[in-house]
């Protein structure tokens, strides 16, 4: 045991918080979520049933929204089937193991590229807010493109003269068939290709080169609906200068700088990778939508330019204590954030389980509301609701002097906040952390 602590203490530390955050969700008795849960459960049952209609019928409507997707019946198969025959928590669990591996696997492909320690990266892989959403939201599928990136870069990095030309250029075509946001890699494997000059680099190119082709035709020749919703430049300005995006922006460019005056050749050209791989995702993001969740991606990026910002900055001081000091200090801000970030996201997942069973065992005498569209669609068909919930975007669509409200303190601020000033709360049905809840209003 003492070896196996020693000769692999970052697999150990990934093993054990992958369990605790299992235990934590155990404990809270995660449910399906409100965001693409109800689709995609459908979508499997769907595929399972009628695997080659329904696989077709998909390719088709995803290809007119202007993006392709040819695994993700495979994805979704492999990610949901267990919840779906067994219980939702075993998704939570998988979900849980896939993210903290797929960081621990291409740290260990970085980390003496860059000189970086784990403990530094998994904290500020945890301390950003966002990453929180990665455990909570099992739909998110571009995560599938970490480990299959770390495969490809172990494959480059491994005897770099043999002949899996061939297995290179696969794995390269499809990263960004898994999702659009895959195709950002082809920027590291550039720098990469610029660093080594290896046969097998050039391939990968290839194929990245071929996959983004393929994308961009359908992108710009289909509906562009899925991932250009409104590309303005007053739009794409807006977005840009969310706090989110100014944030990852500002770490992009001290890392950019660090990475110019570097000494260490290889460093350079991987942080170079990594930065231009970064703002190729933040250029999809800002024409796309500044959903919080949507910055989950980030963090991945973010846990190694961050660390390689610090210690390039601790070797050039040189004092002892302050790496000590660095390393105190992201666990405590991890710990920080895991409280006012993770908890509260965590409870209210945990408080759905009071309203789904409310929906399953009382009729209510009056109309129900929620604000989410995802989430009306998971309320009606997920479980056997006895009363329709229905969408609401704003008060004046409320025409009833008495109805039902389900009140979401991270979601429907905006709405509760008219309601609350307009009219009066009356009896409910709490839920244990208060988060999510079904209430009663009087206007």
């Amino acid at each position: 045991m003492k070896f196996f602590l020693t000769a692999n203490k970052e697999s150990t530390i990934a093993f054990l918080i992958s369990i605790f955050i299992s235990i934590v969700f155990i404990y809270y008795k995660i449910p399906w979520g409100l965001m693409d849960d109800y689709k995609w459960i459908v979508l499997t049952e769907e595929f399972i049933n009628n695997p080659i209609n329904k696989y077709i019928e998909f390719q088709k409507m995803i290809i007119s929204k202007g993006t392709l997707q040819p695994f993700i019946h495979l994805q979704l198969v492999f990610q949901y089937l267990i919840g779906i025959y067994i219980n939702p928590l075993f998704t939570h669990i998988q979900n849980i193991f896939i993210i903290f591996f797929s960081h621990l696997f291409l740290y260990k492909l970085l980390k003496n590229k860059i000189q970086i320690k784990y403990i530094h990266s998994l904290s500020v892989f945890m301390i950003f807010p966002y990453t929180f959403d990665m455990f909570l939201l099992p739909s998110l599928q571009e995560k599938f493109t970490i480990p299959l990136f770390a495969l490809l870069l172990h494959s480059l990095e491994k005897n770099k003269d043999n002949d899996k030309f061939l297995f290179v250029f696969l794995l390269s075509f499809s990263i960004p068939l898994i999702k659009l946001q895959g195709s950002v890699f082809v920027l590291f494997i550039f720098f990469y290709t610029l660093l080594n000059k290896t046969k097998k680099s050039l391939f990968s190119l290839l194929g990245f080169a071929l996959a983004i082709l393929v994308q961009a035709y359908i992108l710009f020749f289909g509906d562009k609906g899925y991932y250009i919703v409104d590309n303005s430049f007053s739009q794409i300005l807006s977005n840009l200068l969310s706090p989110q995006n100014l944030f990852f922006l500002l770490i992009t460019i001290i890392s950019l700088f660090f990475a110019i005056i570097e000494k260490n050749k290889e460093a350079k050209f991987y942080i170079f990778g990594l930065v231009f791989s970064g703002l190729a995702l933040q250029f999809i993001l800002i024409n796309w939508e500044n959903y919080g969740y949507l910055f989950s991606f980030y963090s991945f990026f973010l846990a190694f330019l961050i660390p390689y910002c610090g210690n390039f900055l601790l070797e050039k001081i040189n004092i002892q204590i302050f790496f000590k000091l660095t390393t105190y200090s992201l666990i405590g801000l991890m710990l920080l954030s895991s409280l006012f970030f993770f908890l509260p996201r965590i409870e209210r997942w945990s408080d759905l389980n009071s309203v789904y069973e409310n929906l399953d065992e009382i009729y209510f005498e009056n109309e129900i509301y929620y604000c989410g569209s995802e989430g009306v669609l998971t309320f009606n068909n997920l479980n056997n609701s006895l009363t329709e919930v229905k969408f609401v975007g704003n008060f004046e669509e409320i025409n009833e002097a008495e109805f039902y409200f389900i009140k979401d303190d991270l979601q429907c601020n905006y709405l509760e906040n008219d309601l609350n000033d307009k009219c009066e709360q009356s009896n409910g049905y709490n839920s244990k952390y208060r988060r999510v809840e079904i209430i009663k209003y009087s206007c």
